[in-house]
């Protein structure tokens, strides 16, 4: 074997001398970029201090229904995974007549049902009855400030054509909250995610 052909093999000079040898800059490379996700990736780290309301601390509803299944989920929770909130409120109206074209009398609801929790991350409701009604009132209080958001909708399940088809209509009764509607019950549609109503510090009358 020649020299050049013992050198290719064994002796390759590498960048960094002896220590480019033991470690390798590309290897050095990928641990760095490893430990600054891990610092810098905010689910990885101690949420130590509740921010101030702002986008974080959002609430939303998720409505979902499996087609088939008698049953509408609602899932109230905040935008960011680990925001805590002081109260969450849901109260549930039924046995009221609505198709889900028509207005809904809602100072007529009668809200039978509640759901009171308090320094909780999220609220998760079940419900049959058709159509069903939810009154929502999330506070989030941190140091910075505090806020209310909140939402009143209804939600009726028509069946449709062909067979065993489903359509879900909803309304709501708070400014700037809506969900598009009917929406066909499918698992291309739902489930479907909206903002409740930030109304501020003082909350609604």
């Amino acid at each position: 074997m020649n020299e050049t052909e013992f050198t290719a093999v064994g002796n390759m000079p590498r960048p960094g001398g002896r220590l480019g040898y033991f470690a390798p800059w590309p290897l050095v490379g990928i641990a760095v970029l490893l430990v600054a996700l891990v610092v810098l990736t905010p689910v990885l780290v101690s949420n130590t201090h509740q921010p101030g309301p702002g986008i974080l601390t959002q609430a939303e509803l998720v409505v979902d229904k499996a087609s088939g299944n008698a049953t509408l989920h609602f899932y109230i929770w905040a935008l960011g995974e680990t925001i805590r909130y002081d109260e969450i409120r849901v109260g549930i109206a039924t046995s009221f007549d609505w198709a889900g074209t028509t207005p809904i009398s809602w100072h007529g609801l009668n809200w039978t049902q509640w759901h009171n929790g308090s320094d909780l991350l999220s609220v998760i409701v079940a419900s049959t009855a058709n159509p069903v009604a939810l009154n929502i009132s999330v506070h989030y209080v941190s140091p910075s400030g505090s806020t209310w958001y909140v939402g009143l909708l209804a939600f009726y399940v028509a069946l449709t054509s062909p067979p065993n088809g489903e359509s879900l209509y909803s309304a709501s009764a708070t400014s700037g909250v809506a969900l598009p509607s009917p929406l066909a019950v499918s698992n291309d549609t739902l489930p479907v995610a909206v903002l409740l109503a930030n109304v501020g510090a003082g909350g609604v009358s």
